[in-house]
């Protein structure tokens, strides 16, 4: 059976679709078509490259680029002759649904967080909302978690038939130990690039109340690079609170070395206002760390309140509580971690979890 990926390799996606194209097994063959400016190295299967085009595919709005991308899509959906595309995001899943519908090519459509979560504009959610019905069209919904698949009927009106999930899972996170890692700082970690999404304001405020009471805590924030429309913003705030010495921020790293920060850190945060289903935060998982999370759409299908760490509203102050809390309590530290680490072991590792996608792939 062969499937065509639509998709940025970039960030998230780009581990996602690496990650299921590597374990996946030998029934199945791949083609990978993504943007030109993505830079991603090869995916290997088996010792060798899997075909990879690269189309006019950018984040931003774009009619003439996009009209441009789903053109290309189409002749290599021709060429190719797929029987399964599988699109990602909201730009790759616009693509690749519009042009499975013009092929009548079977489509599933994954959207790593739908894209009208991505605004507090009423009309822009209005309109991402509007893209997301009329997108739907023949595809089917491979939401990365139930909460996902939860959102996709209950607001996109996909009917529960043509609506699946496969959650996301990883294999263990390889480490490489950070060069630059000084031993005697302990700290707290947290990978997202700075964008509505990830929170960063209502992270610095966070760590401003933090360090007040814990000085010696270091926050590291890592992945810090492509598309993040916040960093000079919440750089200002950093140096405006005086936190220079506090908060080190990690431009783009290779996924080993960023792995290699969050093994060594006392536990791993993130202040999300929404996800699809966190890979940095099961990636956390997998080195055994305590979670401290945002209780939102993605945290919450990984993240049990009490059992790996602590889920919680959206409230500064709370956070701020529950991590001076932790700070006292080493020992909950380790209990969490080793929560986490089983949690995972269950739940999210793609060796035992990568049937289940190909189950739905050899769906009728």
């Amino acid at each position: 059976m062969k499937v065509l990926h639509v998709g940025l390799m970039i960030g998230g996606l780009g581990i996602y679709i690496r990650n299921t194209v590597t374990y996946i097994s030998d029934e199945f063959e791949f083609v990978i078509v993504h943007g030109e400016a993505d830079n991603s190295k090869p995916v290997i299967k088996d010792g060798k490259a899997v075909k990879e085009y690269t189309i006019s595919l950018y984040r931003e709005l774009n009619p003439l680029k996009d009209l441009k991308g789903l053109i290309q899509v189409i002749r290599i959906i021709r060429k190719e002759k797929p029987d399964i595309i599988h699109c990602h995001s909201a730009k790759g899943g616009f693509i690749g649904r519009m042009a499975g519908f013009l092929t009548r090519t079977k489509t599933f459509y994954t959207p790593h967080a739908f894209s009208f979560l991505s605004t507090q504009n009423k009309i822009k959610k209005r309109i991402y909302l509007f893209l997301e019905k009329m997108a739907k069209l023949i595809s089917f919904l491979l939401a990365c978690s139930e909460s996902e698949r939860e959102l996709g009927m209950r607001q996109v009106h996909y009917k529960e038939r043509r609506a699946y999930v496969w959650s996301n899972s990883v294999p263990d996170a390889q480490t490489v130990r950070p060069s630059g890692l000084n031993e005697s700082s302990p700290y707290i970690c947290y990978v997202g690039r700075p964008s509505y999404q990830k929170n960063p304001f209502f992270l610095v405020n966070v760590i401003r109340e933090v360090h007040k009471a814990c000085p010696n805590i270091r926050f590291y924030i890592l992945g810090v690079g492509y598309y993040s429309p916040d960093l000079e913003q919440m750089k200002r705030m950093i140096a405006q609170y005086q936190l220079e010495n506090t908060i080190e921020l990690f431009p783009w790293l290779s996924h080993d070395e960023t792995m290699g920060y969050v093994k060594d850190a006392l536990f791993y945060l993130t202040t999300s206002r929404y996800e699809g289903l966190p890979l940095a935060v099961i990636e956390a998982m997998s080195l055994g760390k305590c979670i401290v999370a945002s209780d939102v759409l993605g945290n919450r299908d990984c993240v049990k309140n009490n059992y790996n760490g602590y889920l919680l509203p959206l409230q500064e102050d709370l956070f701020v509580k529950q991590i001076l809390k932790l700070l006292n309590d080493p020992k909950q530290i380790e209990t969490f971690g080793k929560n986490s680490r089983s949690l995972f072991e269950k739940e999210f590792l793609i060796q035992n979890q990568i049937q289940y996608l190909e189950n739905i792939y050899n769906q009728k």
